[in-house]
């Protein structure tokens, strides 16, 4: 298939594509991973990091490079004297540069035990019989009483987020277009969510700068097709229109500049994932999970909501005020055009 028939099919798959017919669907296949990760989330509950429960910090310091095969190495006899004292390894970072590489072994507090003085002291000395020729660093610990603060102040700011972007679509736009793009943001949120708890990725501070970037994200997309929206809403050739008809108009108008932006995002974000280092995975997942959410929520749930909000005579209203506005310009117009006018002797 040359690149001509393939511009030809997609047309006319465009043409006949209606959003609005396939929302029910999207809703049960969102609704579906929201039971999913709920369940799984009251039987297992968040896979949380050193961030929001705290736990241990040893620091190898091998003072010269080393190679991947030695890293690992490294990180997998750390693993095994965790797990001897009853502790699974939490994350092992690399950090530093050539010459003066920083290996941090993190793990959390064994449970049940108050003081983990003596555990730690055990875990340094099996490391430093492990690795003779490296700096083995006392273990440090981070304190788990700031964890709910640390909590509650992300919920914070994520909350503070919508509300921003709500208010914002609200004054930009109008109240329902706020409250569809409030709520099609909250279906995105959860989906990250729900799929974090399906498949056990950690949460740490990484995971709440990756939902804030999500939301200013996919709020993009929306904002593109309310523009679109209040576009046609104010098109007297549309006005048989009903509002299912604008809103699958506005979508199709705007699905071009929706796929190109968000499948190059996606792609790009989808090799960061691959290819990264394994300690990016805890901010890149989140965000792709997030962007392809974003993305098809956006062409099948934001206007589709609008539709089952807007009712008659908010649609009147908006046409009105529209009008008004028109009427006003032309006035202003039109006396521009009459102080310019040259005067004749």
């Amino acid at each position: 298939m040359n690149l001509h028939n393939f511009t030809d099919k997609y047309a006319e798959a465009k043409k006949k594509f209606t959003p609005s017919k396939w929302t029910k669907y999207v809703l049960g296949f969102s609704g579906t991973i929201i039971l999913v990760g709920l369940i799984m989330f009251i039987v297992l509950g968040f896979n949380l990091g050193m961030d929001f429960t705290g736990g241990n910090i040893v620091k190898i310091e091998t003072g010269t490079d080393i190679t991947t095969q030695q890293y690992n190495e490294i990180v997998n006899q750390s693993s095994e004297i965790l797990n001897e004292q009853g502790i699974a390894l939490s994350r092992a970072q690399s950090q530093g540069e050539t010459g003066d590489i920083s290996i941090s072994i993190q793990y959390q507090n064994k449970a049940g035990v108050q003081d983990m003085t003596s555990i730690n002291n055990t875990i340094v000395l099996e490391l430093e019989e492990a690795f003779p020729d490296y700096n083995i660093v006392s273990a440090e610990t981070v304190s788990a009483t700031s964890s709910s603060e640390l909590l509650m102040n992300a919920l914070l700011a994520i909350v503070i987020a919508l509300i921003f972007i709500m208010i914002y679509i609200a004054f930009r736009f109008e109240f329902l277009s706020g409250v569809a793009a409030l709520v099609t943001l909250f279906h995105d949120v959860l989906i990250m969510c729900a799929c974090v708890v399906i498949f056990r990725i950690e949460i740490n501070s990484a995971f709440v700068a990756a939902v804030i970037t999500v939301l200013g994200y996919s709020i993009n997309n929306t904002i593109i097709i309310f523009d679109r929206v209040r576009e046609n809403l104010r098109k007297p050739s549309l006005e048989h229109l009903s509002n299912r008809e604008i809103a699958d108009l506005s979508v199709k108008q705007t699905l071009n500049r929706t796929l190109n932006t968000s499948i190059t995002t996606i792609v790009s974000i989808f090799f960061l994932a691959c290819i990264g280092v394994p300690e990016m995975s805890e901010f890149v997942v989140p965000i792709l999970i997030g962007l392809i959410a974003g993305t098809y929520a956006s062409i099948f749930i934001s206007a589709p909501l609008w539709t089952g909000l807007m009712s008659k005579s908010n649609r009147n209203g908006i046409r009105k005020k529209a009008k008004i506005k028109e009427e006003k310009a032309e006035s202003e117009n039109a006396v521009v055009d009459a102080v310019a006018e040259p005067v004749e002797k």
